[in-house]
């Protein structure tokens, strides 16, 4: 009986953490909506490419890994791919719940 007790507390202690976890990146991702439309209007754009070409003509010590086509690309797939497995996750507790 107490390796019961002891093995769900382990659980809920883990659950609390998750969902604390959880609630702190749901805040960060609400907190970074506007910043991510912005990296998406950018990317690609007219602008996007004169800053590209600039920074591959120019001898300039700048992070711009925002001009790499693959980094950003990959970004906003992770992005996509972590919106669509939390899309799941909603819809199997939803399910779980009726």
């Amino acid at each position: 009986m107490i390796e019961r007790i002891t093995k769900n507390e382990e659980r809920l202690d883990k659950l609390i953490e998750l969902n604390n976890e959880l609630s702190l990146s749901l805040d960060k991702y609400n907190s970074l909506k506007k910043e991510i439309a912005y990296l998406e209007k950018y990317y690609g754009s007219s602008n996007w490419l004169k800053d590209k070409e600039y920074y591959e003509n120019n001898n300039t010590n700048v992070k711009a890994g925002v001009l790499s086509e693959d980094g950003v690309w990959n970004a906003l797939e992770d992005l996509d791919y972590l919106i669509k497995e939390m899309d799941k996750i909603v819809l199997n507790y939803n399910k779980k719940k009726q």
